[in-house]
Parts: structure tokens; sequence; C-alpha cells
């Protein structure tokens, strides 16, 4: 099993579908308690549940100041997977911190990260994956 920093629950809800556009479609979460707490804001690799299954992607936490905007939020760009999962429950395990949230000039700007971000997140999930495996 592999091993959470932490982890939050929440139906699936419809976000402003930018990631969509960026070429990064998230999951954005509504948690099932919002008053619980959350880790730091910022990015992580991330383990994702949805039922039975397992998926694997890279998970923001926070307030996209990027995009000037107010509202903290959750959301999980699930790694080769496009399934419709609008109102489905998901949990995020949260497995590892990759980077302070940030500010970017532009989108162009984020956009570069976010490729930097996945490359980094796929890294790091292939460790964890084949440390459990090793261990089983």
């Amino acid at each position: 099993m592999t091993s959470t920093l932490f982890s939050i629950s929440g139906p699936v809800i419809r976000g402003k579908q930018l990631g969509r556009k960026l070429g990064y479609p998230t999951a954005n979460i509504k948690p099932a308690n919002e008053s619980l707490y959350h880790p730091y804001t910022g990015v992580y690799a991330a383990r994702i549940d949805i039922g039975p299954d397992h998926y694997y992607g890279m998970a923001n936490i926070g307030f996209r100041p990027t995009l000037s905007e107010s509202s903290f939020t959750i959301e999980v760009n699930i790694f080769d997977f496009s399934k419709d999962i609008y109102g489905r429950n998901i949990t995020i395990h949260f497995l590892q911190r990759t980077r302070d949230e940030l500010k970017f000039n532009s989108l162009d700007e984020l956009v570069r990260q976010m490729e930097q971000d996945e490359r980094e997140t796929r890294t790091i999930l292939s460790s964890f994956l084949n440390a459990n495996s090793n261990s089983q």
C-alpha cells in the first residue's frame, strides 16, 4: 500500500473547465467535510480512488493565483483517464508534495510548468509503484 500524506474525499463537481482547454483536464471536488484540515497549498503526486479502482495523477490544492481567484479549490489531473465522473465520489490521496502554489505571468507559462510538473510527478509515482511492488 502506498504511503499517504493526507486524503480528501468528495463528489466531482463542475469547474470552469480551463484545465481541459489547457490540455490538463481536472476533476474538481467538493470535500465531504470542508471544515477538515487539508495539506499545504501546492502541487502533489496523488493516487485517486474511484470506487474500487485506483488511478494516479497530479493534484493542486489552493487558490489558483495565476487566475486571480480567491476561492479555495481541490483539483486533480488523472493521468491517462477520460471517463465522465461528474457527481461520483472520489478520494484523492496526496502522496508527495512537489512544489508550492505559484503565480505565473501567463497561461503559457503555467502550461510549461504543468508539463514539467507532469514529468516530475510521473517519475515520483513510478518510484512509489516500484517500491510497493518490490515490498509485496
